[in-house]
């Protein structure tokens, strides 16, 4: 009786602590502090602040079913879990370490944990200040669906704490090149997971990233429309695999066994990167997007330009053209819609001739470092009528686009055939001009716009359109009214308790609407910011009046200290790229997920910028 007692304890022991029968154990670690947003403090929606990240390790186990994990720390307290407030905690998203872009849990639901390549997890909490604390211990406990737990200390090496924490590096915090070359001359992989050929031509995407000492540890192509593909180096994945070669040494992949890679990035990397042709590459027809992911779990995306021919332009044995495509230190441009003019340069066909209709007007606001040449700038829309719009020889099919200064907004600098070759280097505004098909001045359409250069690389930009933009404006008129700079903003969920429907701010027990608003201007200051309505009516403002109700405004990094406590105008200098937080209580537009919201900042010399809100 005393044998089978202590048996029976023995067993409960083992499953209790997680123990599997050949003796490994599970074991957590501090990573440390990442240049990476991916959780908030409250749920999965980011929060500007960088996060900590702890390394999860399981041992096999007959469950892989977790039904929550949880981290407690002390000196000073905190607690986390996957359950997020449903266990009175602050919010842990939970990614397996083979593919950290996906955050498992979004839905505080438990994390099945499919195969043994699971075994390895990477844990996301939002930063608090205190992680880089000397003294501070942590503890870690899974709850698996079979009722067993495991939880033990957290180990920390202690040279994460000299880290600095990094701020949110934006969306796109490396710069990538990326263009499909169409069918190359090289058989590497096939249709199975398994890295080998097959004996047909690979689709090649040339694929460049510029970053300073970073790890690639995964690679995913997808398409964005036409027919489905997928493409990836994720071990188990039931996507097709993708060969990865150095450009200089084409022919080598430098693949493990299992597909997966590990490639380091001093400053800058090349690569080709091979997938077995599902019909797509082939048709043309369909467009796609690389994401790159780096060992910190941060995630980085390009939409893939078209620059070579396809199989049905070439034989498949036929070689592919060398890449030589460099892109330049520094792009950055907002595209916005502003309505109409009185001028007619342009027409509903490629030539540069007017068609005795008022042009739809854009502004290009863009900076380039170091000097560069633009040779195309097209205009696609996205969800309307199926119509394009570039200067000469960028887009077959496209209407003409007309291209001026906005310091000479009446001088096109288009050549007679529509095509452009603007030297640039800095900033430089422009005006471009549009035929109308019939349903720009809709609210609902979603524009891109793409500026090509002579180095090969191209960039591209959603076109910002204000649901309060007036359906007619003059360019040189308007100059005056209009600040030079660029502003976006982004709604980033239900975070913190500021601010109540009143005209003075104070909390009422609920989550307000939080905005993430990025602004570059020079030598200004912001005296009014406001959130305008779909019918462009200002419904929060941070001065004002019934009914409009009161709009918190917070400077990152204390991103829950308010500057307007009293309310009335502001008065905030800027000079340069500021990062600011907005927080407004909801009257049913901000939880609606169809509502379009614009916003506008007003600086002391009565100029403003304006952005819709990216939901």
């Amino acid at each position: 009786m005393i044998f089978f007692v202590s048996l029976a304890g023995l067993i409960v022991f083992h499953n209790q602590t997680g123990l599997c029968e050949t003796g490994e154990k599970n074991a957590c670690s501090l990573i440390g502090i990442k240049k990476t947003d991916r959780v908030g403090k409250n749920s999965v929606e980011t929060d500007g602040a960088p996060d900590s990240v702890f390394s999860l390790d399981l041992a096999p186990k007959t469950s892989s079913v977790i039904n929550e994990i949880q981290i407690r720390a002390t000196h000073p307290n905190g607690f986390w879990s996957t359950k997020g407030k449903q266990g009175n905690a602050n919010y842990l998203g939970v990614a397996s370490a083979r593919n950290p872009s996906e955050i498992l849990n979004q839905k505080l639901a438990s994390i099945n944990l499919s195969s043994p390549q699971d075994r390895g997890c990477l844990l996301f909490v939002s930063e608090d200040g205190s992680f880089t604390a000397k003294d501070r211990k942590y503890t870690v406990k899974v709850l698996f669906s079979d009722g067993t737990t495991w939880s033990g200390p957290v180990k920390v090496d202690p040279s994460v704490l000299t880290e600095a924490p990094h701020s949110a590096p934006g969306v796109f915090p490396v710069r990538i090149s990326a263009s499909l070359k169409g069918i190359s001359n090289y058989d590497a992989v096939g249709e199975s997971r398994k890295i080998g050929g097959d004996d047909k031509a690979d689709g090649l995407f040339h694929f460049l990233l510029e970053a300073n000492n970073r790890e690639i540890t995964g690679l995913q192509i997808r398409n964005v429309d036409g027919q489905a593909s997928a493409w990836d180096t994720i071990p188990g994945s039931p996507n097709g695999a993708i060969g990865v070669a150095y450009t200089s040494d084409p022919a080598r992949l430098i693949n493990a066994r299992d597909g997966s890679v590990k490639i380091p990035v001093k400053d800058r990397v090349e690569l080709n990167l091979y997938v077995a042709d599902n019909g797509t590459i082939a048709d043309g027809k369909t467009s796609y997007r690389i994401a790159v992911t780096f060992d910190d779990g941060e995630v980085s995306w390009r939409q893939v330009d078209r620059t070579g021919p396809t199989s049905s332009e070439k034989p498949h044995g036929s070689a592919s053209e060398p890449v030589t495509a460099v892109p330049s230190a520094k792009v950055s441009f907002l595209g916005t819609w502003l309505g109409f003019v009185s001028t007619d340069a342009v027409g509903q066909y490629s030539e540069m001739k007017p068609d005795s209709r008022a042009d739809a007007v854009f502004g290009l606001d863009i900076d380039v470092e170091p000097k560069n040449v633009v040779t195309g700038i097209e205009i696609n829309n996205l969800s309307g009528l199926p119509r394009k719009w570039g200067t000469g020889a960028t887009t077959p099919g496209a209407w003409g686009l007309g291209v001026a200064y906005q310091t000479a907004p009446t001088a096109l600098i288009n050549k007679p055939d529509g095509s452009v070759r603007i030297p640039i280097e800095g900033r430089v505004q422009f005006y471009l001009y549009a035929a109308d098909p019939g349903d720009l001045a809709e609210s609902n359409q979603h524009l891109r716009i793409i500026v090509h250069f002579a180095d090969g690389t191209s960039y591209q930009q959603f076109v910002h359109k204000s649901p309060s933009t007036t359906s007619s404006v003059i360019p040189d008129s308007d100059i005056s009214s209009r600040a030079k700079g660029i502003i976006t903003c982004e709604f980033r969920g239900f975070i913190a308790d500021l601010v109540n429907t009143s005209t003075k701010p104070s909390k009422d027990g609920y989550l307000d609407g939080t905005f993430i608003t990025k602004l570059q201007a020079d030598d200004k200051k912001i005296s009014k910011i406001e959130l305008l309505g779909p019918d462009g009516s200002v419904k929060w403002s941070s001065d004002p009046k019934p009914p409009v109700m009161f709009l918190g405004v917070a400077m990152y990094p204390k991103i829950y200290q308010l500057l307007d406590v009293k309310g009335g105008p502001l008065s905030v200098p800027v000079s340069g790229r500021k990062t600011i937080y907005l927080y407004a209580a909801d009257n049913g537009l901000l939880s609606d997920p169809k509502t379009r919201l614009s916003l506008r900042v007003t600086f002391t010399d009565m100029t403003s910028l304006s952005a819709d809100v990216i939901k």
